[in-house]
């Protein structure tokens, strides 16, 4: 039973870090835009999201399995000590 609890504490913490994270980004970026005032002769850069379709999947592999690892042993450990 400690086991499954451990591993629905990590599947909720993967849920949760893939909810929140894309929402702090774009508060992130909505208040450096706020901070930052743009100069006159600044041009604008543009952005290819279909870029990141095409990048290696690593990075976000690895965040996955860092997330869902800490939330496990997390539970893990407050279950054992019980």
């Amino acid at each position: 039973m400690i086991y499954i609890k451990s591993l629905l504490a990590g599947l909720l913490a993967v849920l949760i870090a893939c909810i929140s994270l894309p929402v702090l980004v774009v508060i992130g970026l909505f208040v450096y835009s706020m901070i930052h005032q743009s100069q006159e002769g600044e041009g604008a850069v543009g952005w290819d999201p279909i870029s990141l379709v095409h990048q290696q999947p690593l990075p976000v592999v690895a965040f996955t399995i860092l997330v869902f690892a800490s939330g496990f042993f997390w539970k893990f450990r407050r279950l054992m000590h019980r």
